[in-house]
């Protein structure tokens, strides 16, 4: 479904990403690890056309999209779902959820889109009429992840949706994200949860100062010893 081939970018002169390949097939849920700084939000923001990628070509669905305005890109299906939520505080949850589909197919069909999101996030449709800038941190997150299925993502793009919750509301966000992938949405994850994401991801990718130092399937990265020492303390 999506790939990505000797990716390169940068933030002015400051070269992030080196040569990064990798690729996500349809129906997968794949991660992206690595500490902060090794590059994985950058590749993120690349695949979905905020910022340019410098040398390299990003394939989805067999078409080349490297070239292609932000919007063009999210009218191709991929969604992205960024660090920090993005909302818009001061219109209602019901308001924020509208704004996610846009899109000529997405707005056709947004009554019963909305009828699924509200059923994978009831404390969505019970507050459906406050302001999202009223909701709890956790709350937000879900209306966030809400919104970019108002979409209709063929490739739902999330990164950090953790980041900052308790860890109650980290167990139901990972739940929620697995849901996410067997109603047959493609997920690929950006997270710090290192134990968590390789338990329920198809395959990871390991990051590291902008370079990819290790693939494989999630589980038997989590036994890896490098992962181990590097990212789970033991």
């Amino acid at each position: 479904m999506l790939k990505v081939i000797n990716l390169n970018a940068s933030y002015k002169d400051l070269q992030v990403l080196w040569d990064v390949s990798f690729e996500v097939k349809q129906g997968e849920l794949v991660v992206l690890l690595g500490a902060n700084g090794a590059g994985k939000t950058t590749i993120l923001n690349s695949i979905s056309g905020i910022i340019p990628g410098t040398k390299g070509v990003i394939e989805f669905l067999g078409t080349d999209i490297t070239k292609l305005a932000s919007f063009k890109i999210a009218a191709q299906g991929i969604i992205h779902v960024p660090e920090g939520r993005r909302l818009f505080p001061e219109m209602s949850v019901k308001e924020n959820l509208e704004m996610g589909s846009l899109l000529p197919e997405a707005k056709s069909k947004r009554k019963e889109t909305m009828k699924k999101v509200f059923e994978l996030f009831p404390i969505l449709h019970e507050k459906q009429h406050q302001e999202a800038g009223d909701l709890s941190g956790g709350q937000q997150q879900m209306l966030a992840m809400g919104r970019g299925l108002m979409a209709l993502p063929k490739l739902l793009i999330l990164d950090e949706p953790s980041l900052g919750l308790s860890p109650v509301l980290v167990t139901q966000i990972f739940d929620i994200v697995k849901e996410i992938n067997s109603q047959g949405v493609t997920v690929l994850l950006v997270e710090q949860n290192v134990a968590k994401t390789l338990s329920m991801c198809n395959r990871a990718y390991v990051l590291e100062n902008g370079r990819v130092v290790m693939e494989g399937e999630g589980k038997e990265l989590l036994n890896n010893d490098h992962i181990k020492e590097a990212y789970l303390g033991i």
